[in-house]
């Protein structure tokens, strides 16, 4: 699959480990992919910041929801200290399903490579998750950035 990569979407996935190794994550998740392409120079990149999605914007989505989640069991978030000395963290559950995902779109559009456009509408597909609740926060529509995709 990973033949199929162009330049940018194997460079997204390839920076998602460093941002999640900077969050002190212990695996690379949808999101850190979504933040990896935020950071690119690609159309797809331009139409996440048009949304309102850049880099800092989804950034601080993603502390927000962090927060009022952890909010919702009783925790707060000053009590949380993250090391970000990860040395190199694995594909997590949802990072796989978005590689997944995005060979599932390109094969449909017709694709014969997969993009950081693929990642990104394989990210912002599902309903529900951390994605979709970090861009609730950020006041985003999910399925307007999907149109806009897509087109």
């Amino acid at each position: 699959m990973f033949e199929r990569f162009t330049q940018s979407a194997r460079a997204a996935v390839t920076d998602a480990e460093h941002v999640a190794r900077e969050m002190g994550a212990m695996t690379v998740e949808a999101e850190h992919l979504l933040l990896a392409v935020t950071g690119t120079d690609t159309r797809t990149a331009r139409v996440l910041h048009a949304a309102g999605l850049d880099e800092e914007g989804l950034r601080e989505a993603l502390i927000a929801e962090t927060t009022r989640s952890l909010a919702a069991v009783g925790v707060s978030v000053d009590a949380l200290h993250f090391s970000p000395y990860v040395k190199s963290p694995k594909l997590g559950h949802s990072a796989k399903l978005v590689l997944e995902r995005a060979l599932k779109i390109a094969l449909a559009r017709g694709d014969k490579h997969i993009g950081a456009e693929h990642l990104t509408l394989a990210a912002l597909q599902p309903s529900v998750g951390t994605v979709p609740r970090a861009l609730e926060c950020a006041g985003v529509d999910r399925v307007s950035v999907i149109t806009a995709l897509s087109a």
